[in-house]
């Protein structure tokens, strides 16, 4: 039997200006399909074509575990405070429990098919020689800088985590919050992409596209500000989530956390980032399984890098898990084709 499935995603872009303990500015992306095509091929029933909604049974998870904690607010990792465990942390550590299995390929404890979602982060150093970006100004010269680096991350995690039995069609770019002095251009981040090729870059891969009208949305991540029965409602819902993998990643990679498995009770005292983002620190230490990684159902489903620029260009490596006591990221090499 012979499998491939057509991703036609929405990615969800969150960013930070710092990274805790590190001179460091990071992206994040949350790619879910909002529709996912998987044609099936056997001798005996031919071909056959089916088709889901993966955004949608995420979202319907979501808002059940908003009902069911009485969680109406905002999420956001960083409000994350205080000693004592309460309901509403739960409700924090239930979404990135959904959000983990999300990102699974197969052996889903949440969902009872594969959303097969995605995420990538890219840390990189807060100062930079601006000089090199035209514009003139110097909040135009940090904006191409910041422009530059997502439109790498973009391409380097379609490449690295599709392939030619799954296909990605990019619809759209979600971006939490208003442009700065003005909105990110579409040109430098996604169609400049499409002309890699001819200026002596590696060309985009065959398994990977953009829709023609695909797009970059400037979108208030307040849930609050829409009605719910709207797709700005749903998708700074998203962008919610996309916070949510932003501030574990970090945490996990650049902060340290204390191991804490069983989820506290009400008014137990804990560090509560640390049990909000357990579950992103045990995802990404499966890499340490080495070649045995491969089988895991979280392969191919998440990267995270650090980028260093120097004389001989941009180079590039795979950000890994620490201790609590390790304030230092351990990093390895990676092929992280963007350029």
């Amino acid at each position: 039997m012979s499998i491939a499935s057509v991703h036609k995603v929405v990615i969800f872009h969150d960013e930070t200006k710092r990274v805790s303990n590190q001179n460091l500015k990071g992206h994040v992306l949350f790619f879910i399909p909002e529709k996912l095509v998987v044609n099936t091929s056997t001798p005996l029933f031919g071909t056959a074509v089916h088709e889901y909604s993966p955004i949608e049974t995420f979202l319907e998870k979501i808002f059940g575990c908003r009902d069911e904690f009485h969680c109406t607010g905002k999420l956001h990792f960083s409000d994350i405070s205080g000693k004592l465990w309460r309901s509403i942390d739960t409700a924090y550590r239930r979404m990135i429990d959904i959000t983990v299995d999300a990102l699974r390929s197969k052996s889903q404890q949440v969902f009872p098919y594969s959303l097969n979602c995605k995420v990538a982060a890219i840390f990189y150093p807060k100062k930079a020689d601006w000089n090199i970006y035209s514009g003139g100004s110097h909040k135009e010269q940090k904006l191409r800088h910041d422009e530059t680096l997502l439109r790498i991350l973009l391409k380097g995690a379609a490449h690295y985590l599709y392939d030619e039995n799954n296909l990605i069609e990019v619809s759209k770019i979600i971006t939490d919050g208003a442009p700065e002095h003005r909105p990110l251009d579409e040109d430098r981040i996604v169609w400049r992409i499409n002309s890699d090729g001819i200026r002596g870059k590696v060309p985009l891969r065959d398994y990977v596209s953009f829709a023609p009208n695909a797009s970059i949305e400037h979108l208030s991540s307040n849930h609050g500000q829409y009605h719910a029965d709207t797709e700005e409602y749903k998708y700074s819902n998203m962008l919610q989530i996309a916070d949510l993998l932003l501030g574990s990643i970090m945490r996990a990679c650049y902060v340290g956390n204390k191991a804490s498995k069983p989820i506290p009770h009400i008014g137990d005292a804990c560090v509560k980032k640390d049990v909000i983002a357990q579950p992103i620190k045990e995802m990404i230490e499966k890499r340490k399984r080495g070649s045995g990684f491969k089988y895991s159902g979280h392969f191919k489903s998440f990267v995270i890098t650090q980028t260093v620029f120097n004389k001989g260009g941009v180079s590039f490596s795979e950000v890994q898990s620490i201790d609590l006591q390790e304030r230092n990221s351990r990093q390895i090499s990676i092929n992280f084709e963007a350029e």
